[in-house]
């Protein structure tokens, strides 16, 4: 048993450092319909009409899609949208690329076979929408970036960790041991999620801010989108399964970080923008 858990674990550490080296990184299923939207968003010549008719053929976003246009958030009128071209006109193409991501690592648990790495995809989406709402709410009190943008961006921090869960559960005995995959993916998560993020070919502003985002400047309020995304991390209260730190040491670096008066100030404004928060949950979670 010891024998062929070493070898799946080696197996997989060489295979992802060779797509590492060869920059050709071969992306997972549940992946693919968020490529294919952002490789089309990404084309000056593209129509509303024709990302509709992309997410229409995949019948979980579409009925999500619809969701989120009908909800509160987005709809205070009421009115019902029924069709997928005027519900993408009423979301934007930006909350859209959030939303099929959101709606593709959501499909992963369901694809795992391991309850362990279940429990983790299932853990880390959780968080992952936690800081991505924290980091709305930041975004539209301080005015660093796009509310929307910054949801996208926070939500893309987690994506090396979802390739990783993908890629694991290939491996059986590996994914059984849950300590050893905290570990693995603890070590790999960087430097896979970067590869990842490039092969996306998102614009640099938005690669610097994922990684900014482990670090912080400093200063309160932020005035940019790592300070943004690092706060949003630390405060958030459903942990990251991949996290070797413990809660406590969490939240003795964000109050040594902001200086107390930030933290006091964070701990009111996420507070009061619960409900706002709450929303959102629901107009992109479903």
């Amino acid at each position: 048993m010891e024998d062929t858990l070493e070898r799946q674990m080696n197996e997989l550490a060489e295979s992802i450092g060779a797509e590492l080296a060869s920059g050709k990184i071969n992306f997972p299923t549940f992946l693919e319909a968020s490529l294919r939207i952002k490789e089309r968003a990404d084309d000056p010549e593209v129509s509303l009409q024709d990302i509709a008719n992309l997410i229409q053929a995949e019948p979980v976003l579409a009925a999500r899609v619809i969701k989120m246009a009908n909800s509160a958030l987005l709809n205070p009128s009421g009115k019902p949208i029924t069709a997928i071209a005027p519900a993408v006109i009423r979301i934007g193409l930006l909350p859209i690329r959030t939303l099929a991501f959101v709606v593709s690592t959501q499909q992963l648990e369901n694809d795992l076979r391991s309850a362990p790495l279940k429990a983790a995809a299932s853990a880390l989406w959780l968080h992952s929408v936690d800081v991505a709402t924290r980091a709305h709410v930041l975004a539209r009190h301080f005015k660093v970036c796009p509310p929307d943008k910054a949801l996208l961006v926070a939500m893309l921090r987690s994506v090396g960790e979802f390739y990783l869960i993908a890629r694991i559960a290939s491996f059986p005995e590996f994914a059984a041991q849950a300590e050893r995959v905290q570990e693995f993916v603890s070590t790999w998560r960087e430097p896979v999620g970067a590869a990842l993020l490039e092969a996306f070919e998102l614009p640099p502003e938005i690669l610097e801010s994922v990684e900014d985002g482990n670090l912080y400047g400093g200063l309160w309020p932020p005035t940019d989108l790592g300070d943004l995304l690092f706060i949003a991390a630390l405060s958030a209260e459903t942990p990251n399964p991949f996290d070797l730190s413990t809660a406590d040491e969490r939240k003795e670096i964000l109050i040594g970080a902001l200086h107390g008066a930030g933290h006091d100030e964070l701990t009111l404004l996420l507070d009061d923008a619960q409900g706002e928060r709450t929303d959102l949950v629901k107009s992109i979670c479903g």
